[in-house]
């Protein structure tokens, strides 16, 4: 019994040491299996590798940056002045020109007539002469508040008449600004007028200097007269006007060619083997359609005009969109 329950004892030991000793053995291999089994992983595609024919399919357009003589430029601000105080003004300065100018004739009449000792006599002389002066005086005192309002230069120019005409017609009278130690090139004619946070300048006539400073801005002051664009009274305004100095070069590029991500603004132009560059750019002022880049770009650069926002969409959806440096 005793011989049996030894043997027994003595397999049971037997059989765990050999299971032991297979698993041991067994297990590294397994892993080692899986691994091999295991597919490899795809390298990840590049979202701006884009080879022409691509390119076309994605409609991806490409153009070089154009060049630019641009003239230097000022900035201003300013705001639409109510038109109704000077349309009155001027009204009051042309009845006053009126009846001068009838009471002159009168008076004139009248002295003819006492001095031919006709029936003329020395009080209706007087009284005419009082009516002449008194004439005379309401159309200094209106021309005196007209240029208090606009300007002595502005005040005796033939076209007054005229710009009261386009008042009238909607057209809006403004005053803009350039700030302190800023100089506007001598006898500016025009500006670009533009409504303060909005992306649309349009033209704008430089009336004159305007008669007064502005306690804030203390810069030089004009008053412009919008072209067909009825701006409502008291509107604030941005403007840009003539600075002195010799015209630049400049490279610019359109609008759609420029994206925005984290604050930056950034442009694509086609790199080697057929791959797209993202380039952060800085921007200058608007021209026409397009926009100056002051920094970031090559005159040889071939940049995306067209699609340039479906390739930072498919870098973000590729999680390589670019940081804000």
């Amino acid at each position: 019994m005793k011989k049996n329950l030894v043997g027994l004892i003595a397999g049971l030991v037997l059989g765990v040491g050999a299971t032991w000793f297979v698993l041991r053995h067994a297990a590294p291999a397994e892993p080692a299996k899986a691994e091999a089994a295991a597919p490899a992983e795809k390298p990840k595609e590049n979202p701006l590798h884009l080879p022409a024919a691509k390119r076309t399919a994605a409609g991806i357009v490409l153009a070089k940056p154009s060049g630019a003589s641009l003239a230097p430029e000022v900035s201003a601000y300013g705001r639409v002045l109510d038109p109704v105080p000077l349309i009155a003004l001027v009204a009051e300065v042309e009845t006053a020109r009126a009846s001068l100018a009838a009471s002159e004739k009168e008076f004139a009449r009248l002295e003819k007539l006492q001095a031919a000792d006709a029936n003329a006599s020395a009080q209706a002389v007087e009284a005419a002469e009082a009516a002449m002066k008194r004439d005379r005086t309401a159309l200094a005192s209106a021309r005196a508040r007209l240029i208090a309002n606009v300007g002595h230069p502005l005040a005796d120019t033939a076209d007054l008449g005229q710009m009261v005409a386009a008042l009238e017609q909607g057209r809006a009278l403004a005053r803009i600004d350039a700030l302190a130690g800023e100089t506007v090139a001598v006898g500016a004619k025009t500006a670009r007028v533009g409504l303060l946070g909005g992306g649309e300048m349009f033209d704008a006539d430089v009336l004159g200097a305007a008669p007064t400073a502005d306690p804030q801005v203390q810069g030089q002051g004009f008053l412009v007269l919008l072209r067909d664009h009825a701006v409502p009274g008291g509107a604030a305004l941005r403007a840009t006007l003539p600075g002195p100095g010799d015209a630049a070069k400049a490279l610019v590029v359109p609008r759609s060619a420029v994206v925005y991500h984290q604050g930056s603004a950034w442009i694509y132009v086609l790199g080697e083997e057929d791959t797209f560059e993202r380039k952060i750019v800085t921007l200058g002022r608007s021209v026409g359609d397009g926009v100056i880049i002051a920094s970031g770009v090559e005159d040889n650069d071939q940049v995306v005009t067209t699609g340039a926002q479906q390739l930072l969409s498919a870098e973000l959806q590729a999680g390589g969109a670019p940081d804000e440096p």
